[in-house]
């Protein structure tokens, strides 16, 4: 009985610390701004999505304007310019060929266990940061023609699915949540292993934001992008975003300055929009709030005769990195997923 009430006490804040990690809910507003500036007083943004190697004292700035921070890395990728560039160079067999968009970037084999320290390393940095979330990009390999055409033995969506789980799973018990980036055909596979997504132009392809709206009726948000002119995709958005429950920005450019323009259906598209979810003004003024608001089912999205689409490149990806989008009036648009 010496020894119960101590290791009573030790297990219930083990337990309490990984409850007590942040969680973002649905309706929350987002800003992406990565490898620029950010004037915290002039942010209206609830949550705020940066580079994992921001500074600490920044991060405690934005946790003190009111801000919750999601912190990126590449997860499937090396950029050169990395701190911790030399560490995955030295695992045989992890850093792979150059990604053809990105130059500055290599393909990974996260197959390889020598990459999981690295990534453990990379989930610590951005706790001891300040961060309360991390997402993690380019875990869609497997559809890249760098990989899938070029690797003699390339990812497959199992391999990723092993990874993705891996990942959730590791920074749960590191008490932060994380986000799945893009690869929405993969969400029910493993979205009760992430605790939010963050998803690149899906308005632009029929049906994907629409993958979107079971994850979200499960209390867990979805922080959508799209890229060019507000007011040229402003139809598309009404029509795709309808019902789904994303919290949507449109930024100007992939180059991903704080400069965007929040998207509300209500206000942007008149009163017959559902969110997806129940809305309340609390929804919008309170950045540190992670109270569950019940999910309810919205309309059903119109059919779309044409969409809009973002210019790709030869391999067909979107990437939130410094490139000029060029919008098309194109038939159905899809991508794979």
């Amino acid at each position: 009985m010496k020894f119960l009430l101590p290791v009573t006490i030790l297990v219930s804040l083990i337990f309490s610390n990984v409850e007590a990690r942040w969680k973002p809910t649905p309706g929350m507003t987002w800003n992406y701004v990565l490898g620029a500036k950010v004037d915290i007083s002039s942010e209206r943004a609830q949550v705020l999505d940066i580079d994992y190697e921001t500074d600490a004292s920044k991060i405690k700035q934005y946790h003190n304007a009111g801000k919750r921070v999601i912190c990126y890395f590449s997860g499937g990728t090396i950029e050169k310019n990395r701190s911790d560039y030399k560490h995955y160079t030295a695992v045989s067999g992890l850093v792979k060929n150059t990604y053809g968009d990105w130059p500055d970037e290599k393909w990974l084999d996260f197959r390889k266990e020598g990459l999981k320290p690295l990534i453990i390393n990379r989930m610590k940095r951005a706790i001891n940061n300040g961060c309360d979330a991390i997402e993690v990009d380019n875990l869609d390999g497997y559809q890249i023609s760098d990989v899938k055409d070029n690797w003699s033995n390339p990812l497959t969506k199992e391999d990723t699915v092993v990874f993705a789980r891996w990942l959730g799973n590791t920074a749960h018990s590191l008490g932060i949540s994380i986000g799945l980036k893009n690869i929405p055909g993969l969400i029910s596979s493993v979205g009760s292993y992430f605790d939010f997504a963050i998803n690149e132009s899906c308005i632009h392809y029929k049906n994907e934001c629409a993958m979107y709206k079971n994850f979200i009726r499960t209390g867990k948000p979805v922080f959508g992008i799209t890229y060019g002119s507000f007011t040229g995709q402003l139809q598309t958005m009404c029509k795709e975003l309808n019902g789904v429950g994303i919290s949507m920005i449109v930024k100007k450019s992939q180059s991903l300055v704080q400069a965007s323009t929040i998207f509300d259906g209500k206000s942007h598209c008149g009163s017959n929009f559902s969110y997806g979810y129940s809305y309340s003004s609390s929804s919008s003024s309170s950045s540190s709030s992670s109270s569950s608001r019940k999910v309810v089912k919205g309309n059903k999205k119109s059919s779309v005769k044409k969409v809009k689409t973002i210019k790709k490149s030869s391999n067909g990806k979107s990437k939130s990195k410094k490139v000029i989008v060029v919008i098309k009036k194109v038939k159905k648009a899809t991508r794979k997923h």
